[in-house]
């Protein structure tokens, strides 16, 4: 008897008419594995004939007080009242280091508890909360306030939201993020396949192509079908039109502006007019112009002299070439047939009287 006094955990204070409520409690904390002392339950197990001695034995050595109520009034009864009071006066005094609580229906209001236990704390009555009492009075507690068990935080009703606005948030940085970085852009250059040229046309080999992003220009050599790379181009430029540029003999690009995208762009090329131009004088041999004068380009374009002698033609595409055949006839003079390297610049025929 005296080892189980000592080892009593919890001592719970309640008046008769809740003897229900305390005998409910008990067995759930003596199912927990704790030591409880329950005067209905416990003095007829210790078959003392002295209640009060054996009730106050119990009230000394107990670790932690439990006082069950459904009514403000059983607090203030006379036994009730005395055990905790006696809890609290020894816990002020410091020689009891335990936890008192104080277990009511939804019949009482908090507030009109006594004070002395409103300052301690005070759970209601309902099986769901058994769990919190004993962790409050375990043998593991931890003085002076129950942790309760932590919340299944994704069932709050607010989180859901909360996560939401969060993934849209940071999806919403991503894209703008993502949409304020540099970008490269990759170029093919080839003349246009609708084109319809020479055989003799001179090939695309390479050329300098050039991108103006702004006041910036940036050039890279370019070669027939292989791409270029120009790098870090600032996002403002993104689908925006800027001025392009190619330096290469006898190509120009189709168009001078492209607008940029990250996709790769192709640039078809076109004959940059240099092997379409024949221009050129026709003279005596006195250094005379000779007007009127039939040139003949190959054998496909005749053209004719203006009154100072002089002759020009742009050719289109298809019969531009590396080298055309020039034939200069004109009535009583002798006619000339002259090779003519395009690119060359003015040509001076002679024609000679016959």
């Amino acid at each position: 008897m005296e080892d189980q006094a000592h080892a009593t955990d919890v001592f719970i204070s309640f008046k008769s008419a809740d003897i229900a409520l305390a005998e409910a409690l008990y067995h759930f904390l003596i199912s927990k594995g704790l030591s409880v002392f329950l005067s209905s339950e416990s003095l007829p197990q210790l078959g003392s004939s002295d209640y009060r001695k054996a009730i106050d034995k119990a009230l000394d050595e107990c670790k932690h007080m439990i006082v069950v109520s459904s009514k403000v009034e059983y607090l203030n009864s006379s036994w009730v009242e005395a055990e905790w009071g006696f809890y609290i006066g020894e816990k002020r005094a410091g020689r009891k280091t335990g936890n008192i609580l104080t277990v009511i229906t939804n019949d009482i209001a908090i507030k009109d508890l006594p004070a002395s236990l409103r300052y301690y704390q005070v759970i209601f009555f309902d099986k769901d909360n058994f769990d919190q009492v004993a962790a409050y009075v375990g043998k593991n507690y931890e003085d002076p306030v129950y942790k309760p068990k932590p919340k299944n935080f994704l069932r709050s009703k607010w989180v859901m939201p909360v996560l939401l606005i969060i993934v849209l948030a940071g999806i919403l940085w991503y894209y703008i993020n993502k949409k304020n970085q540099p970008f490269d852009l990759t170029v093919f250059a080839a003349p246009d396949p609708q084109l319809r040229l020479s055989p003799d046309y001179p090939a695309f080999e390479s050329g300098r192509l050039s991108l103006y992003a702004g006041n910036k220009a940036d050039s890279r050599t370019i070669l027939p079908g292989q791409p270029v790379t120009f790098q870090q181009i600032p996002s403002s430029f993104l689908h925006k039109k800027v001025a392009v540029s190619l330096d290469a003999p006898q190509w120009k690009l189709a168009a001078d502006s492209v607008v940029l995208d990250k996709s790769p762009v192709h640039l078809p090329l076109i004959p940059n007019g240099a092997m379409g131009a024949v221009f050129g004088n026709i003279k005596d041999g006195n250094g005379n112009g000779i007007p009127a004068c039939s040139v003949a380009i190959d054998t496909d374009t005749i053209i004719q002299t203006n009154a100072a002698g002089y002759f020009k033609i742009e050719l289109p595409f298809p019969m531009q070439k590396r080298q055309y055949i020039l034939s200069v006839t004109k009535e009583s003079y002798q006619p000339q047939r002259v090779d003519y390297f395009p690119g060359s610049g003015s040509i001076d025929i002679l024609l000679n009287k016959k």
